[in-house]
């Protein structure tokens, strides 16, 4: 059996996940929607180009940033 996800939240997807447990066929397709793929893709491009982007070393840090930028 195979379900097919679209825009689903992460509780339903949880629920839906621990089904496997039960029904060892089970194969649950994800499939991202346009925001969760940008989000994918500017991961990727941090992660490429690392040095094009502001990094901190503590999360006081990032937080003065924030409130002082």
């Amino acid at each position: 059996m195979t379900i097919v996800l679209k825009n689903v939240d992460f509780e339903t997807l949880q629920v839906l996940e621990s089904l496997k447990g039960l029904k060892k066929d089970l194969e649950i397709e994800k499939i991202p929607n346009a925001e969760t793929l940008e989000a994918i893709r500017e991961c990727e491009e941090i992660l490429a180009n690392p040095s094009k982007y502001k990094s901190y070393r503590s999360a006081k840090e990032l937080i003065e940033d924030c409130l002082n930028g």
